[in-house]
Order: structure tokens, then sequence, then C-alpha cells
């Protein structure tokens, strides 16, 4: 996912556009999110942002536990040191982005299935999108936090035109974040619930350029 500054100055654009709420079914999946925060944001924003993200995981049908990972943990049996099983997988906020486009705000490692455990998030650039959108950046972290485990869940073609996965973000999808009406689309949310428990290990740049 990118955001997109072809508006100029002060009107920043991210794309993941808002999709229906309705699932279709009051059956929830579940899926147990590790979380490690090696770019040491405070609690009170980590705690909104997965807050955010779950509910956009609920309106889907799937109910989300967050493990958050403590640094250097050493336990052997530790859930955190092992490697994630069929309905876990790892959100890995760093401080700095590791892409040559400051866009790019994530990466989701997939396997050739389509299917993914582990993802990152770069908090410098939700920082900046922050500063210059004046979007919350718990908000912005949550959101991006969902679109990166929707395209763990979801694959590599996973991009949309509308809704939470949509591949850019401009100021109207701001504002629907901030309505929170940014979802996945029902049939996004039933082929997520479907691939629950899948896994991988390709890299795939989430939103760098369109094709992706």
């Amino acid at each position: 996912m990118e955001f997109d500054r072809r508006c100029g100055v002060g009107s920043l654009v991210i794309v993941l556009l808002w999709g229906n709420m309705a699932v279709g079914s009051n059956r929830h999946s579940e899926i147990t999110v590790l979380v490690n925060n090696s770019a040491g944001i405070s609690e009170p924003v980590l705690n909104h942002a997965e807050g955010e993200a779950a509910r956009i995981f609920r309106a889907a049908g799937i109910d989300v536990v967050w493990v958050d990972c403590p640094r250097g943990a050493t336990l052997a049996d530790d859930r955190c040191r092992r490697v994630p099983g069929p309905n876990e997988f790892v959100v890995h906020i760093v401080a700095n982005g590791t892409t040559s486009s400051d866009r790019v705000f994530g990466l989701a490692f997939l396997g050739q299935d389509g299917a993914g455990k582990y993802s990152d998030i770069f908090y410098d650039r939700v920082e900046q999108a922050h500063r210059e959108s004046g979007a919350d950046v718990s908000s912005l972290v949550g959101t991006v936090a969902a679109h990166e485990l929707g395209h763990l869940l979801l694959g590599s073609h996973a991009h949309s035109y509308k809704g939470i996965m949509a591949r850019a973000w401009n100021a109207e999808i701001l504002r629907d974040m901030e309505m929170g009406i940014l979802l996945f689309t029902p049939d996004q949310a039933s082929r997520m619930r479907a691939r629950i428990g899948g896994g991988g290990m390709t890299l795939v740049r989430v939103g760098a350029s369109a094709g992706n």
C-alpha cells in the first residue's frame, strides 16, 4: 500500500477505499496476531491500533486475539519465540522503512500458495502520514495492520478498487477511515475466513506500484 502525494503539499492521498459493512454471517472465525513492537510505540497508541484493526476484522466475521510480545522473550515455550501456528500471524512494527520508496508502508511475506504468516509495518512512514494529513496515528497503525494482515489472508493479488485493500489511499479514504467505514468487502471477508490457517515465505511488496 502506498500514499499518493500528487494532490500537492498538505493533501496526502492514501488508497484504501470503503467496502460494504455486511458480512452475511454471524459466525466468526478467529486468528491470533503476535505483535513485535520494535519501534517502541507507546502502549496507548498500540492498544488503540489493535482495537481499530480488531474492529475492522470483526466486521468481516473474524475475531482477533492480540499477543503483545515482550522484547527479548527467552522462554522456550513462549508463543512469541515459536513458528506461528495454523491460525497465528505476526505483525512486526519497525522504526524505519526498509524499501526504497517512502510511500510503501508495509511488507507482507507470502508463500507460493499465496498464504502468509509475517508482515512488517514501517512506523516512520506512518508518522510522516500523520504529520502531513492530520489523521490519528493510532488509527493509521491499526488500519495499516489490517491491510497487511489482509494480504496474508488474501494473497499477492489482494488489492482492490474499493475497501481497505485498495492499493493507494487518498483524502477521501482517510475520511472513511475516521468514520469507521473503511472495511473489507463481503467477498474479501468470505475468502479470508476460508483461508485462515495458511502460511508461507515469499516476499511481496505491498502497494509499491500498479500491478503488485
